[in-house]
C-alpha cells in the first residue's frame, strides 16, 4: 500500500509540476503574444505611414513635372509671340502711314513726300512680316467673327452671298494664328 500511496503521490507531484509549467507556458504565451501584438500595431503604422509618403512623393514628382511643363509652354509662347505687344502698339501707326497714301496729291513735292511714305510702309511690312505678323483683309470673303468685327450690316446685292464682307473699313492682324486685332467689317446680309 506504501508503493500505491508513493505512487500517487509522485502521480500528483508530477501533475502539479505538468500544471504549473502549463500556467507558466500559458503566463510566457499570454506575455509574448500580448508583446507582439504592438510589434504588429507599429508595423502596420509604419506601412501605412510609408505608402502615405510614398503617395506623397509621387504627387509632388507628378506636380513638379506639370509645372515644368507648363513653364516650358509659357517660355514657349513668350518666345512665339514676343513682337505682340510692340505690333499691337504700332498698328495704329501703319493706319495713318495707309491714310496718307490713299490721298491724291498732283505736285512734284507731294509726289515725291508720298514716294517716302511708300517706302517707309514697305518697311513696316517687312519687318511685320519678319514676325510673322500677316494682314487680316476679308474682302469678298465668308465672314468669321474669330477674324472680323462686324460695325455695319447692308442689304444683299445682286450677285452678293449673304453673311459676306463687302468692305474693309480697317484691316486686321493675325500673329501665327493669334487675332492682334480683328478686322472691321460691313457685311452683307
Amino acid at each position: 500500500m506504501s508503493r500505491n500511496k508513493d505512487k500517487k503521490q509522485e502521480q500528483e507531484m508530477v501533475e502539479e509540476s505538468t500544471t504549473e509549467t502549463v500556467e507558466e507556458t500559458v503566463e510566457e504565451t499570454t506575455e509574448s503574444v500580448e508583446v507582439e501584438q504592438p510589434e504588429v500595431d507599429e508595423l502596420a503604422e509604419a506601412k501605412a505611414a510609408l505608402e502615405e509618403m510614398e503617395n506623397k512623393y509621387l504627387r509632388v514628382q507628378a506636380e513638379m513635372a506639370n509645372i515644368q511643363k507648363r513653364n516650358a509652354k509659357e517660355r514657349q509662347d513668350a518666345a512665339k509671340f514676343r513682337a505682340q505687344s510692340l505690333a499691337t502698339e504700332l498698328l495704329p501707326v501703319i493706319d495713318n502711314l495707309e491714310r496718307a497714301l490713299a490721298i491724291e496729291v498732283a505736285d512734284e513735292h507731294g509726289k515725291n513726300l508720298k514716294k517716302g511714305i511708300e517706302m517707309v510702309m514697305e518697311t513696316f511690312n517687312a519687318a511685320l512680316k519678319s514676325e510673322g505678323i500677316e494682314v487680316i483683309d476679308p474682302l469678298n470673303e465668308a465672314f468669321d467673327p474669330n477674324y472680323h468685327q462686324a460695325v455695319q450690316t447692308v442689304p444683299v446685292e445682286e450677285g452678293q452671298k449673304s453673311e459676306t464682307v463687302v468692305q474693309v473699313l480697317q484691316k486686321g492682324y493675325d500673329l501665327k494664328g493669334r487675332v492682334l486685332r480683328p478686322a472691321m467689317v460691313i457685311v452683307a446680309q
